[in-house]
């Protein structure tokens, strides 16, 4: 066939991965001792398979053959090139995984396209015809589950095209790309949320910060409907009652996140007095290295740690465990006061920029100002006057 009648489609070329330096010097010793015996296939003259070949025969003048094959769409072109690719020995598992996604919202399309045309392409009922997860998961090899995931790994990776092309060419494995992803996406969030707030807080700190002298319970008796709790209540045994108050409020206002700080004293108390309205889901280990350790005499031990409980459902995926930074206590606002950088890294690593963070224990107010520096808004309580005052002056400092 001449040269000029194979056309090169960009968009088709970049769907195959690539050989490997060391396969394509191997394939052109081969081309070139005994010529190239496979056709290359074609579809109305656009290269399907066969790109390499087609290089290597161009540069040094040896001829091949091409074969057409009878495809209806472009869709339908797309999806013989990936199916084609997933016979090759040498993918990356990302790369399967890939092809085979691609595979399966290309069906999908295909089979909701025919459904609201008023049938399938055969004038079968669907009920009649393997599902498109069942029959390609026969074709590959693996689970319809398997299949699925990789579905959602190509519309995922449809989204970003430069990454899918690192992926495809196997220059980067799925899981970094997608941590970049998450990792920029999360950043442009937060400068969105933080910017947001900013304006809101020079227009008037109580659009965005709601600080009141009450307790737990009557701050919740005003509907307020935050998206996360997270607050380090008192520790000492005259205290434990507030647990309870604390857990029957979140689960009337049906709190989505309840992180609660906690000795460990009496934690058996604690953790019985929330679990019994709230769902158990974890517990994380709050770090405090350097110098920051607590000596419980009573039981001997230094205390670099304490306990997060956490509750409610499981939506997205957390490490469980979170610090502040070395020798970083803070006792400037209060004297139970935690540090502005380990409220920080628990206030990232469970909500959203945008999120409605409460605090019914404010104290000196450290959850107050973490949560508006990182673009979330704040309602929160203490039943001590003198805490609330020294904690809205805080935040009100922290805008000018």
């Amino acid at each position: 066939m001449n040269n000029a009648s194979v056309i090169i489609d960009k968009e088709f070329q970049s769907l195959i991965p690539p050989l490997s330096p060391e396969e394509k010097t191997l394939l052109e010793e081969n081309i070139n001792a005994e010529g190239c015996r496979d056709a290359l296939i074609t579809w109305h003259g656009i290269l399907l398979d066969g790109h390499n070949r087609f290089e290597i025969c161009q540069r040094l003048a040896i001829p091949f053959r091409t074969m057409d094959v009878d495809l209806p769409d472009r869709d339908a072109a797309a999806d013989w090139i990936d199916k084609n690719q997933l016979g090759r020995r040498n993918l990356t598992p990302d790369q399967m995984s890939l092809l085979r996604g691609r595979r399966y919202n290309r069906a999908k399309k295909t089979k909701a396209e025919a459904g609201s045309m008023g049938g399938s392409s055969k004038g079968q009922n669907d009920t009649c015809l393997p599902s498109t997860a069942d029959r390609l998961a026969k074709e590959h090899g693996v689970s319809p589950a398997t299949i699925k995931r990789d579905g959602k790994i190509a519309s995922f990776l449809d989204e970003h095209p430069e990454e899918a092309k690192e992926v495809i060419q196997g220059k980067k494995k799925l899981k970094d790309v997608k941590k970049k992803i998450k990792s920029s996406e999360a950043k442009k969030s937060l400068v969105v949320a933080q910017e947001r707030i900013s304006n809101e807080a020079r227009k008037s700190i109580e659009l965005v910060c709601d600080i009141r002298h009450c307790s737990c319970a009557e701050l919740f008796t005003t509907n307020i409907t935050p998206d996360a709790v997270i607050t380090d209540p008192p520790y000492p045994k005259e205290f434990l009652t507030l647990f309870t108050e604390l857990s029957e409020s979140c689960a009337k206002a049906k709190v989505p996140l309840v992180a609660v700080m906690s000795g460990q004293t009496y934690l058996p108390e604690v953790m019985q007095m929330l679990c019994k309205h709230l769902k158990y889901r974890w517990a994380l280990a709050y770090l405090t290295p350097g110098g920051q350790a607590v000596q419980q005499f009573p039981v001997k031990v230094n205390c670099f740690w304490k306990p997060v409980l956490l509750f409610g459902e499981a939506v997205d995926w957390i490490g469980d465990v979170c610090k502040s930074q070395t020798n970083d206590n803070d006792k400037r606002f209060h004297d139970w006061g935690q540090s502005e950088s380990g409220m920080s890294d628990l206030i990232e690593r469970l909500t959203k920029p945008g999120d409605l963070i409460c605090d019914p224990f404010l104290g000196g107010g450290t959850t107050a100002v973490v949560s508006l520096a990182l673009g979330r808004k704040f309602v929160g309580c203490d039943i001590d006057a003198a805490c609330v005052e020294k904690a809205k002056q805080r935040v009100e400092a922290s805008w000018k």
